[in-house]
């Protein structure tokens, strides 16, 4: 969701900061009985306790934040955890046909991943970026992914390839992604997700 900015390093940031301010604040309000060294070890406490607060929210907190304030679904970026049912439409060397498979996506505040088992391969992502259309605010996933067919008796025998999609959110549900793609081993076709569980 943030995938601009580095995170882990602007918490540290300000986690140390925080310890340093602090550490100075108390040690110019405390009376001459209380050190300097008391005082940074006060003040680092309370920076660490900062610092694991801000990483709880970014990893777990979210979640519960967005299930209290449905808005930020629209304002920021939808919470697209979980499994969807997908219909793949392809076209690869002048046949045309669909497959079926299950997409799992995992995303907290910092990062989104999605994994999907088809029928005759299994694919994983390398890269995946979450936008909001700057017009309609409708949430855009781009998707990059390689994909391992199964080695299954009596099939030939394929290489592993990298694809990419543009998944465009529905408009009217956030229970529907969609958008084509395009594969390494000229493949091209469309993807329908349908989100089954959270």
């Amino acid at each position: 969701m943030i995938g601009l900015l580095p995170i882990g390093r602007i918490v540290t940031f300000v986690a140390v900061v925080y310890s340093i301010v602090t550490g100075l604040i108390l040690w110019a309000v405390y009376d001459s009985r209380t050190g300097f060294t008391t005082a940074i070890s006060i003040a680092s406490g309370g920076s660490a306790a900062l610092h694991l607060i801000l990483l709880g929210f970014f990893y777990f907190g979210w979640q519960r934040l967005w299930g209290k304030f449905p808005a930020l679904n629209k304002w920021l970026f939808p919470n697209l955890n979980g499994t969807w049912r997908m219909v793949i439409h392809w076209d690869w060397e002048g046949k045309r046909g669909i497959s079926y498979a299950k997409a799992i996506i995992k995303q907290d505040f910092l990062k989104i991943g999605m994994d999907v088992d088809a029928e005759d391969s299994d694919s994983e992502t390398l890269l995946a970026k979450p936008k909001r259309d700057p017009e309609t605010g409708r949430g855009v996933l781009y998707y990059v992914f390689l994909t391992t067919p199964k080695h299954k008796s009596g099939a030939a025998t394929q290489a592993p390839y990298k694809g990419a999609a543009i998944l465009k959110l529905s408009l009217e549900s956030g229970e529907l992604l969609q958008g084509n793609y395009f594969t390494s081993r000229k493949t091209i076709g469309h993807y329908e997700l349908t989100r089954t569980s959270t």
